[in-house]
């Protein structure tokens, strides 16, 4: 429960971040996963948007916001050609592409130029693995816990002590993997439940680990470190599941912060998160104060993404919250304020309710 912190990249050594880390893991019955893979969420949003005459334009690379008199009015790509916005433009790219491509330097003032130079997105940088297996991993510890074979997300360590955690941060933040006996790698089998994963017989099981960031390391020193990573992996998970040997293995795609950075808005250091979520990094201060509500210094241009709150949790919290900013700006209706579809009680003050009641339990003891 504890390991799940790290998913959504936070460091659970951190000051103030106990509170937090078990709100997180309080999160876990929740979790879920879509059938025939991620993939097909992005589908649905995509149909869902075309149906209601939205256009999408691949291999189409924004360049520049073109801004007049302080608004803008349109985006000009990299092969030159430009599109006009009526209303509006948004962006969901992270906050350096923000500021220094789309906006530039010369437009935004020095203190919000210095505190985007200064977001620290070194942790969060994981190694992601799929394995394509002949048969689901068998676990040792079925002989007393038959369902553990069937584990929605199952962290390997080696016994329940928490530090094995902490101590995997210590080495993140050094930019090193820990060492094997305090590997905490999580494991899954989502084929188990939804044969569309794998053909029929087969299956696939996928893993997560941190790994160090991807700027630290070449392309060629990369290319090893996902051998190595590989090999280590297997060593701790044959030791839960017997079964899982590379005979039992057809396949591997190999995942790391360096392949991440494929995607640009991941860039320079490929972490899932865009950026950590630290003290000075999260709910009103992400990504910094001044961008935060997702209105930029140019009038019409907003943004939103997984480098605002809350940010790196597979979720639409960030384009909803910068949905109900721009209809509040531009008089558009609040669906959410009509009968019978308000708002549940705000997630953020839940927390904050969460964290004193904690604290105070704390105080009494």
């Amino acid at each position: 429960m504890v390991r799940f912190a790290l998913s959504g990249a936070y460091d659970v050594n951190d000051p103030g971040v106990g509170a937090t880390t078990m709100g997180i893991a309080g999160t876990m019955p929740t979790l879920g996963f879509a059938r025939g893979g991620t993939h097909q969420m992005a589908h649905a949003a995509h149909q869902i948007l075309v149906q209601n005459g939205c256009r999408f334009f691949t291999h189409a690379e924004v360049e520049r916001v073109i801004i007049e008199n302080g608004t803008a009015t349109g985006i000009r790509l990299a092969d030159g050609s430009e599109v006009g916005a009526r209303r509006l433009a948004v962006s969901t790219l992270n906050p350096y592409q923000l500021c220094f491509d789309l906006i530039g330097r010369e437009r935004l003032d020095g203190k919000l130029l210095r505190r985007v130079e200064q977001l620290e997105s070194a942790f969060g940088c994981l190694m992601w693995y799929s394995f394509a297996i002949h048969e689901a991993p068998r676990y040792q510890a079925a002989a007393f816990n038959a369902d553990i074979n069937e584990t929605f997300w199952l962290g390997l360590a080696e016994d329940p002590d928490p530090m094995h955690v902490a101590r995997e941060c210590h080495y993140a933040r050094m930019g090193q993997f820990p060492p094997l006996e305090d590997y905490c790698p999580t494991v899954w089998c989502h084929s188990l439940v939804d044969p569309s994963y794998a053909p029929p017989g087969k299956h696939v099981a996928q893993n997560e680990q941190l790994g160090p960031a991807a700027s630290l390391h070449s392309e060629a020193e990369w290319l090893e470190i996902k051998k190595k990573y590989a090999e280590d992996l297997m060593i701790i998970w044959q030791r839960h599941a017997p079964n899982m040997t590379w005979d039992n293995v057809i396949g591997v795609d190999t995942n790391s912060p360096y392949d991440n950075l494929r995607m640009k808005n991941l860039a320079p250091n490929g972490s899932i998160g865009v950026l950590d979520r630290i003290a000075y990094q999260v709910e009103g201060n992400r990504p910094t104060p001044e961008l935060a509500n997702h209105r930029t210094p140019i009038k019409g241009l907003y943004a939103t993404g997984a480098a605002w709150h809350l940010g790196a949790n597979c979720g639409a919290t960030e384009s909803y919250n910068c949905y109900k900013i721009i209809a509040k700006d531009m008089g558009l209706g609040k669906p959410w304020e009509e009968k019978g579809k308000e708002d549940p009680d705000s997630l953020v003050a839940e927390q904050r309710r969460l964290v004193g009641r904690l604290r105070g339990v704390g105080r009494k003891g």
